[in-house]
């Protein structure tokens, strides 16, 4: 069996959280894409497993939930939420197969669901997004812009005035709102390196698309949302790597105006942009 580094484990870690935040926004195509994404680099663990099975649950995909319950109970059986979760898709199923009470079945495997729906993020994870103590004052607070090196591969950081701003060599999206694996092997390396300032930093985040206009049927009803999104998925992933509150961000984006790239290749712009400051500064 291959040894996994610790920044392998840390992407995937962040990942999993990128997708459980996506999951509680209701985005759960994205999240499913981002599980897929982590379960193709490697062994599957218990968590991706749960999660991705209380994932296609909530979609109504039973079949294919019990499935994932049933390959992370073979690797870790007894777990308690897993053997529920399993016991509610039985349950389900079961109601299924009485053909006189068709009517009623719908109605009852959408309580079934959303019991489940209800277990899909653990009490613990909420306990992430509790207020950070406010930070101690010192008096170096003005300096730690000078402290910080943010420099890793993928990320161009440059400083003007009383804020860093970094930009990125590559897109960090694949697609809409689902971060490609380099994109979050960058966030993962910056985020490593801003946790050790998460008290005394603030954070805005751009968020950037291409010119051309959102097309009709798309799942986004302007650029601006798109790039605002964008903005809203590097935030989380940076709250969670990092460990800056998240009343520590700003998010914005001014959609098509907003392009790097105005005519070259349209992954240029799946990305976003930082501006870092000294908490009380700039």
């Amino acid at each position: 069996m291959s040894q996994e580094t610790p920044m392998l484990l840390a992407t995937r870690e962040l990942a999993l959280a990128q997708a459980r935040t996506l999951a509680r926004l209701g985005r759960y195509a994205e999240a499913e894409a981002i599980l897929a994404d982590v379960r193709d680099d490697g062994a599957p663990s218990v968590a991706l497993l749960d999660l991705l099975a209380r994932v296609h649950a909530q979609q109504g995909r039973l079949e294919e939930a019990d499935a994932e319950w049933a390959e992370a109970e073979r690797l870790a059986p007894g777990t308690p939420q897993i053997a529920e979760g399993r016991r509610r898709i039985a349950r389900a199923r079961a109601r299924r197969t009485t053909r006189a009470a068709w009517p009623a079945v719908g109605a009852v495997s959408a309580v079934a669901l959303v019991a489940v729906v209800l277990l899909i993020v653990p009490d613990s994870e909420d306990e992430k997004d509790a207020p950070a103590p406010p930070p101690r004052p010192s008096p170096r607070t003005a300096d730690v812009l000078a402290e910080m090196n943010l420099r890793v591969p993928g990320a161009v950081v440059r400083r003007s005035g009383g804020e860093l701003s970094v930009a990125f060599e590559k897109g960090l999206f694949r697609d809409g709102v689902r971060l490609s694996r380099d994109g979050r092997a960058v966030l993962t390396a910056l985020g490593t390196r801003l946790r050790p300032y998460a008290t005394r930093v603030s954070v805005t985040v751009i968020g950037h698309t291409d010119g051309r206009a959102v097309p009709p049927g798309s799942s986004y009803a302007t650029n601006t949302e798109l790039g605002t999104l964008r903005a809203t998925v590097v935030r989380e992933f940076l709250h969670d790597g990092a460990g800056i509150p998240t009343s520590r961000f700003t998010v914005s984006s001014l959609g098509a105006a907003s392009a790097l790239d105005q005519g070259g290749s349209p992954a240029r712009n799946r990305t976003a942009g930082l501006r870092i400051s000294a908490v009380g500064q700039g």
